[in-house]
């Protein structure tokens, strides 16, 4: 295919994924999808091929997509589909490892055949259960599972399901508003493949498919060619509430000539906790940092992932058996991404940051109820720093590489009762290198006793939080991150209770995020920019001369 003719189908591909990404922000009823972008688009061909992706997608969604295609076309082939039906699924097992993730689809007709479908997922507000509680021992705990299985068929609703999904939910409103916006997505990703493929009059997108994946495949495979070659072992451990004992995650990264195995044997067995992180979405963040490293330009499709193959012990912390509990997999997950970069800045210093605090991603929900007794639940995140990189200091309270947004304040304040004191960066929070870790930051918030909640009823902070025992680590001599703290009153929680708070109307919680760690040595570090981080805050005068010898 003429190189020209490619490079006007591959940009408009991309251009149909942020179409629907737009359509979800414009028509989707709640925070999760308006303010937090916790969602992806994506176009497969007819093979489950993933041919494009939004930019705009969470990292566990994205990276999740090609396996799901997969999936979705081995259980309903293109023969066997209609025009008007559309597919939806969240089981953990075949998308991407949480329940509140559902994942619709949606064939496109080109000549009286399938040529593709489009994909695009959401977090919902709610899908049942316990509320996202970090309690929880199993997934029949953390609400509807939804085989892959059909949301309309031949243009007509499955009124069934849809019923059993109103009736189970806590916010209907929201979670059937989404779900319709997500309908809406799915068709205007499908009348993109059909313009695409009527406007350079193509039979199908096969031929457009094949050149696309190659190419990116070629160039995942260079960048690979580029890394040291031999097997490299680490293990890093894994915080679960409720106990003293970490987990573990062990990783053998074996980097051939084109090609990088990544083998997970030694790793800890799933526990009883929703920390457990199917092997779908462990993929996702084993693929992440090698694409970053190997090949950060091209945009990610099917080729990015031919040339990795991953390994992984069932009934794992990383590849968990039904019906494990994993409501919050990022929990291990996300450090499934950190062991990656930890054996590539041995190996590629000059091209990989320091531990980031923002691995794992904190998130929460608060939960309680309205004075009629009505239900409310706050959803939200906090992001620790990112690690120091070379040639620049790591971003402070970022979200690397889970690619989400904060709630902001605003939308917090009007939603639910909870108000928030203080959201602010943590000075000296980031370890001290030639380049800066990022800084954590702290969320101080309260339920006010005139708040219209019942005065004596409990509220519920609940979710996952992660490095309140083991700091983010440094890189070519670069200096720790600060760990996570989490306290009631100013009473710190120690970090192996359960990981579920109770706190009263008037309480005043707060949540001290970690900071990332230092890249290269603090001596190093240029005079100008201790200067500026003094003017900014970011660090104390007591640590300026402390970590770096500077005296104001």
């Amino acid at each position: 295919m003429a190189r020209l003719y490619l490079d006007v189908i591959w940009p408009r591909l991309i251009a149909a994924a942020d179409e629907m990404a737009t359509t979800l922000f414009r028509t989707a009823f709640s925070h999760d999808v308006v303010e937090v972008h916790d969602m992806s688009t994506g176009l497969y061909d007819d093979r489950g091929n993933l041919l494009g992706q939004t930019w705009l997608g969470a990292t566990g969604h994205v990276g999740v997509m090609p396996m799901v295609g997969k999936e979705l076309v081995r259980k309903f082939p293109p023969e066997s589909v209609r025009p008007g039906d559309i597919f939806i699924s969240n089981d953990p097992w075949v998308c991407n490892g949480q329940t509140a993730d559902i994942f619709i689809f949606t064939p496109a007709f080109h000549r009286d055949r399938v040529i593709g479908f489009s994909v695009n997922s959401v977090h919902h507000v709610d899908i049942g259960g316990r509320k996202g509680s970090g309690l929880s021992e199993e997934v029949f705990e953390e609400g509807l599972i939804i085989p892959l299985m059909r949301l309309h068929r031949a243009g007509e609703p499955n009124e069934d399901l849809l019923a059993i999904l109103t009736r189970n939910v806590r916010f209907s409103e929201k979670v059937m508003g989404d779900i319709r916006a997500q309908v809406a997505a799915g068709w205007v990703g499908t009348e993109a493949l059909v313009r695409i493929a009527r406007d350079h009059g193509l039979d199908d997108l096969r031929g457009v498919a094949d050149e696309i994946i190659a190419r990116s495949e070629q160039s995942m495979r260079a960048g690979i060619r580029r890394l040291p070659k031999g097997t490299f072992v680490k293990s890093m451990p894994v915080e679960i509430g409720g106990t003293d004992e970490p987990g573990k995650i062990q990783l053998a990264l074996t980097i051939a000539d084109d090609s990088i195995t990544a083998d997970f044997a030694g790793t800890s067995p799933q526990v009883r906790r929703p920390v457990n992180s199917p092997m779908n979405y462990t993929r996702a963040y084993v693929a992440v940092p090698l694409k970053m490293i190997c090949d950060p330009e091209l945009p990610n499709n099917e080729g990015t992932y031919r040339p990795l193959e991953i390994r992984a012990p069932a009934g794992t912390l990383i590849n968990p058996t039904y019906p494990a509990a994993c409501f919050w997999r990022l929990a291990s997950g996300q450090l499934v991404s950190e062991l990656v970069f930890r054996i590539l800045s041995d190996i590629a210093p000059d091209r990989v940051p320091a531990d980031s605090g923002s691995m794992p991603t904190w998130q929460f929900y608060v939960n309680g109820s309205w004075r009629d007794g009505e239900g409310w639940a706050l959803h939200q995140h906090a992001f620790g720093g990112m690690g120091g990189r070379p040639g620049a200091d790591g971003l402070g309270a970022i979200s690397f590489p889970y690619n989400v947004r904060n709630v902001s304040v605003e939308w917090s304040e009007t939603e639910t009762p909870v108000l928030f004191l203080r959201r602010e960066l943590i000075t000296d929070s980031g370890g001290a290198g030639r380049w800066r870790g990022g800084l954590g930051e702290e969320l101080v918030m309260t339920v006010e006793k005139t708040a219209a909640v019942p005065p004596s009823a409990t509220l519920t902070l609940s979710g996952s939080a992660g490095r309140t025992r083991f700091a983010a680590q440094g890189v070519a001599g670069g200096s720790a991150g600060s760990l996570g703290w989490i306290g009631v009153n100013d009473t710190p929680i120690a970090p192996t209770s359960a990981p579920e708070l109770q706190f009263m109307p008037g309480d005043v919680v707060a949540l001290r995020t970690p900071g990332g760690a230092g890249h290269g040595k603090a001596p190093q570090r240029a005079i100008e920019a201790i200067e500026a981080d003094l003017e900014n805050g970011y660090i104390s005068p007591a640590a300026a001369e402390r970590d770096f010898g500077h005296r104001s």
